[in-house]
This record gives C-alpha cells, structure tokens and sequence, in this order.
C-alpha cells in the first residue's frame, strides 16, 4: 500500500531516494563502462539511465524494490560468453523463478560453495594491475627504478582514488564521488593555476616591450598571472600584451586584466592587449562597457569593394536544373 503523497512524507523519503538513486546510476554507468572496454562496444548512458530510471518508477508503484546494474554479475556473463542484452534477461528470469519456485533447491547448496563463488566473481571484478600502479606512483624514484615499476601516474589521482574508497567504505558511494569530485576540482585548479608562463621581449630601441602570456588565466591563477610581470617603472612605456596563448575563463581573469592595464597607466605606459583568442574575445564582448579605456580590441570595419577574390567567391551563379552545366544547347 503506498503512502500519502505528502510534504512529510516526501521530506522523509527524499534523502534515502536521492542516495539510492545517485549510487545505481553511478553503478550502471560504471558497469557500462567496463562492458564496452571488454566487448569494444558503444552504449547508450542516456539511454541506459532513462530505462533505470523508468525501471525504478514503475518497481516503487507496484511495491517492489528498486535495482541497478551489478559489476559482478555483468562480468560473470561477460567472462561466460553472454555479450548481448539477452543474458541479463536471462539472468534475471532464472532469478524470479528461483525466488518463486526453486528455493527449496538453492537452499540445498552449500554455502561454501556460494562463498567460492563470490571469490570468483570478484576476481573478475578487480583491476589487479592498478595495484602495481599504486605502487609505482607512490614509491620514490630509487625504489622504482631498484623493483622495475616503471609504471607512473600522478600521485594526485592516485590518492583522490584512494580518498574515494575509503569515503565509499566509510559512509557510501554517493558521498564518496561527490568527494573526489571536490577534491579533484580543487587539485586541478591549483595545477592550472601553475601553467602560466611568461616571455619578455625589447627591441632594440629599448623603448618597447612585448609580453606574451601562455596559460589559463582564472580566479585560481590571478596572483601568479600579476606576479609574472616586472615592475612597470623600470620597463619601457610602449607595452604589448599577447594573449595568443592564454585563455580567460571568469569575471576574476578579466579584472586581473584591468588591474594590469592600471599598474601600466599609473607608471605612465602606454598598454595594448592583443591576439586574443576567440573564446576569450567573445567573453570579454560582452562586458564591453567595462573596458572603456582598455585598449583590448578594436573593431575595424571591412571592405571588400576592391578586392576581386572576395567578389568572385561571394557571387551566386543561377542554376537551371535543366540546363545544369550551363553550356547552350
């Protein structure tokens, strides 16, 4: 019988839902992924999440309880030549008439046996060649090179991966992937914030320099982006800007640009920002009237009345559909 549709008992049930929901669709997920590396396949998640999804709905109408895809038991088929749809079917009809009819049958089976056969499927299930990797990431160089791990990925991930299945045995996987998902956020932005690079140019006049930037410039590199510049009384007073090879994310890696224009004008250079890429040039399009005084872009217009190659590709020649090689008969 179900419940009344309430707002309490909605707040009572949401949270145990929204757990239960995020981990069977992280499981499938995961177990689609693993399924098309072992069987060089493509599937469909949108697709495989809809279906659990509406599988889900249907199951808490009806009283029943809600499921997910099992890594365990998709390996075993896979290891066991079921590579089709038709062996979870499989599966999942013998386990209804076992449940119904053939229990009394199940029930004469040794648990040992059972027991062995969970060893065997989580064999399967583990990845023993990430321990090695494990291993040689958090060694030292001299211990690798002593035990031949040359196998090496960065420590950061290897201890986000650690991070989750300790959070994972602790509480539960939900929690755990929405850990490591913070965590490795925050690492990423720390290692972007380091990628900035800076290459100081001066003609021979001594009179003008060219600055050019390479890296992401955001709210988790603005300090080491002003840090990279000299100080501007000391520098020449016509400055250039490349911005070729940097690119600008958010609000706070446009005002780091304005800050630098200012640091520039105070000590009474004449600053250009230029080679903007495209993304970086639409983002800062749109906070124009920000800019007034920043010499960022200018918009030059285009004129194409005596140029003849622009001409002779923008002409439209007609086309008659019975005369289509245009040559008179």
């Amino acid at each position: 019988m179900m419940p009344p549709l309430t707002w309490k008992v909605f707040t009572e049930i949401a949270p145990t839902a929204i757990t239960a929901a995020a981990i069977g669709l992280l499981e499938s997920l995961l177990t689609l992924q693993i399924i098309d590396e072992l069987t060089n396949t493509r599937g469909n998640s949108n697709r495989e999440a809809f279906g659990q999804g509406l599988g889900q709905f249907l199951s808490g109408l009806f009283g029943g309880m809600g499921g997910c895809t099992t890594i365990g038991q998709s390996l075993m088929n896979i290891h066991s030549g079921g590579y089709t749809r038709l062996s979870s079917s499989v599966a999942a009809i013998f386990m209804l008439i076992i449940i119904l009819a053939a229990y009394p049958l199940i029930n004469r089976i040794p648990v040992a046996s059972l027991a062995g056969v969970m060893f065997l499927v989580t064999y399967f299930t583990i990845e023993w060649e990430s321990g090695v990797v494990v291993m040689g990431t958090m060694l030292p160089q001299k211990l690798r090179t002593k035990f031949g791990l040359y196998t090496k990925v960065k420590r950061t991930d290897v201890m986000i991966m650690l991070l989750v299945v300790a959070v994972t045995l602790a509480f539960d996987l939900a929690i755990a992937v929405a850990v490591g998902i913070v965590v490795a956020c925050l690492v990423f932005s720390w290692d972007a914030g380091t990628r900035l690079a800076l290459e100081r140019t001066v003609d021979e006049s001594e009179e003008n320099v060219v600055y050019t930037i390479t890296g992401p410039i955001f709210f988790g590199s603005i300090t080491p982006f002003l840090a990279l510049f000299p100080d501007p009384k000391t520098e020449p007073k016509n400055v250039t800007v490349l911005l070729d090879g940097a690119e600008v994310y958010d609000w706070s890696g446009m005002v780091a640009i304005k800050k630098l224009h200012e640091r520039f004008e105070n000590a009474g250079a004449n600053v250009s920002f230029q080679s903007l890429t495209v993304a970086t040039h639409k983002l800062m399009t749109k906070g124009e009237h920000l800019w007034e005084g920043v010499n960022i872009y200018k918009d030059a217009p285009l004129d194409f009345e005596d140029d003849p190659h622009v001409h002779s590709h923008l002409h439209v020649e007609s086309y008659d559909a019975k005369n289509p090689t245009g040559v008179d008969p």
